[in-house]
């Protein structure tokens, strides 16, 4: 069963029901094949279907195997095309005016990070300079970038939890802050495109985000603990799992993404986090594996390489959010099983 055909997962995107303000307009997502953009291009793709709204949605990506695969019921739809594309290169391969801009174009899992840490932080400088660029010059009502709670850095211990106004160090030594500095250069980015062009630009700080739209190969922990819960596996944790993390799900995040693309400030920035599954790493892996059927089991190596881009505390402050009236759907931490029993689902019927 592919995900799309899941009546859980539809049935978690017909309760965003947030993209009315999209009616008749024309949205670019960068990042479509990934875990954030395929959710949101599943969601508008939803409401076309259901509620009539008549939103071109243009999918871009790098890879066009990828792109056919996660959409394929979707090519023969008006309203919805793909485009092959590196964001680092400019938008040759367009012409139309579009009315919004979400860029999630960005290496986000660790194994992609190392392997490739100038990618990852091209994607985030050159690929909001190509698009803003474009956008400017193509009818473009409002500009929206992803950028990651990671932007934060390490606490300085005054507080319990990172604020938009906050900004900690980073170490700029390790080519892991190729994504936190990235995504902060990309975020002054937006604010000079705003100060010298009067661009309409906000910015969304998502946490440590999870759900059905997970790919096997993802790296992040989140991933590997569900994944292998999905598979009856024991989840294998190579910390004490006592790191502190805001987590948030999916379709909540997308949610998010739609109201501040919609309601946000200009030039404001917006954590995404859901209060519930604020939790350690251990925690989550407890979660997961009960939902699961499995058990986590500790595999610590005997040296451990000390990592300072991951700060030992990284929860996130949603108040802001909250204010605009965003309420996660998810109570009683049941996401994560739903996550679970979608994952498995897909699975046993491939």
């Amino acid at each position: 069963m592919k995900l799309t055909e899941n009546q859980e997962y539809l049935a978690q995107l017909r309760a965003i029901g947030s993209s009315e303000f999209l009616g008749g307009k024309t949205v670019l997502i960068t990042g479509a094949g990934g875990m954030l953009g395929s959710c949101l291009v599943d969601t508008i793709v939803l409401g076309n279907r259901e509620r009539k709204l008549s939103c071109t949605v243009i999918a871009l990506g790098r890879n066009e195997e990828k792109l056919r695969e996660r959409f394929y019921s979707y090519l023969e739809n008006s309203n919805f095309r793909y485009i092959v594309q590196d964001v680092c290169q400019p938008l040759e391969n367009m012409c139309e005016n579009v009315d919004y801009i979400i860029h999630a174009a960005s290496n986000a899992d660790p194994a992609n990070m190392a392997e490739h840490p100038v990618d990852t932080l091209m994607a985030n400088v050159a690929g909001t300079d190509n698009l803003l660029k474009y956008g400017l010059s193509h009818g473009m009502k409002r500009f929206l970038f992803v950028s990651s709670g990671e932007v934060y850095g390490q606490l300085d211990g005054k507080q319990s939890s990172f604020t938009e106004a906050y900004c900690g160090s980073l170490n700029l030594s390790s080519p892991r802050s190729c994504y936190p500095e990235g995504k902060r250069a990309a975020e002054v980015l937006c604010q000079s495109y705003i100060s010298q062009y009067g661009a309409d630009v906000v910015i969304v700080r998502p946490c440590h985000l999870f759900g059905p739209t997970m790919y096997r190969r993802d790296s992040r922990a989140a991933a590997e603990f569900l994944w292998s819960a999905a598979d009856g596996r024991n989840i294998i944790l190579k910390s004490d799992g006592k790191k502190e993390r805001s987590h948030c799900y999916m379709t909540d995040a997308v949610a998010a993404i739609l109201l501040v693309l919609e309601k946000g400030e200009p030039g404001y920035a917006y954590n995404i986090a859901d209060r519930q599954y604020q939790m350690t790493i251990g925690e989550f892996a407890e979660q997961a594996a009960e939902a699961g059927g499995c058990r986590v089991v500790f595999d610590i190596p005997q040296e451990q390489t000390a990592n300072p881009s991951t700060p030992a505390r990284q929860v996130l402050d949603s108040e802001r959010l909250e204010a605009l009236g965003w309420n996660p759907s998810w109570a009683d931490r049941a996401a994560v099983g739903q996550t679970v029993n979608i994952l498995r689902a897909a699975e046993e019927s491939v």
